[in-house]
């Protein structure tokens, strides 16, 4: 079922007969930008019914977005959809610089057992013998070769291609036309900016950022932050004091590990 559309930010109660929502529906998890993207994805697949989309900022609504916004994302806490028979959710939480919210939303929805389904774009070219985990967002035009392994919640934006034997672990997002070669590792929470290009054989650590633009030819240590080509470090966090330091502009980027 699919409710009637309403104005960005109009809200309205959420339906109270159980027995009229099917298995194929689903709720968006956010409401701004992000969020739109997931709902085109949705609607060029067909599948899923969409009931409406969450928002702990109901005055932030994309005007994109003309499903009923349900309420806040206190209505997961409450398991207010579940009792309406709904299950399914779709991440609508983007990331850019900083994945961290939408890692925490994603462990907080599996934590109340909801089934956070992948978004894949019709367009995207994915090897069969490729694994895409939950709650993934796949944009138009994306290339995903053999062997590749996608981890969950990981996003994957507009005309990427990712080559075979890829590890590209959870809660990372791969920005648009951005180029990673094969047996490449791509740590949990990392970022590859717009337009940047990963040789074969690197391992990007944890949390990393890759300025748009930059090409990695050396391993990325957790928590760094590299830009230029060839791509070298900007700042870092260092262990022992939780606190990011910059490099000198002229330091090269640290050997393979």
């Amino acid at each position: 079922m699919t409710l009637n559309k309403m104005e960005p930010g109009e809200t309205t109660p959420f339906p109270a007969h159980p027995h009229i929502y099917k298995t194929n529906d689903v709720v968006i998890i956010g409401a701004g930008d992000h969020a739109a993207i997931v709902i085109d994805i949705l609607e060029s697949v067909g599948y899923y019914d969409i009931v409406g989309v969450t928002s702990d900022d109901p005055n932030n609504v994309s005007k994109k977005i003309k499903y009923p916004l349900l309420g806040t994302n206190e209505i997961l806490e409450l398991k207010s959809l579940k009792k309406q028979g709904v299950c399914s959710v779709a991440v609508g939480v983007g990331g850019w610089v900083d994945n961290k919210v939408r890692k925490k939303m994603y462990v907080r929805l599996k934590e109340l057992e909801f089934a956070c389904i992948s978004n894949i774009h019709p367009s995207a070219v994915i090897s069969k013998y490729s694994t895409i985990g939950e709650g993934c967002t796949i944009f138009p035009g994306v290339i995903i070769n053999c062997g590749v392994t996608i981890g969950d919640n990981v996003i994957v934006a507009t005309g990427s291609t990712i080559d075979h034997d890829t590890i590209i672990q959870d809660h990372a997002l791969i920005s648009a036309g951005v180029n990673i070669g094969g047996n490449v590792i791509v740590g949990e929470g990392a970022t590859v900016s717009i337009g940047a290009t990963v040789v074969s054989g690197i391992k990007i650590g944890v949390e990393c950022l890759i300025a748009a633009g930059a090409v990695v030819i050396n391993n990325i240590p957790d928590n760094t932050t590299v830009y230029g080509i060839p791509a070298r470090p900007k700042n870092y966090i260092d262990r022992n004091t939780e606190e990011r330091v910059d490099y000198e502009v002229s330091l090269h980027i640290t050997e393979k590990l």
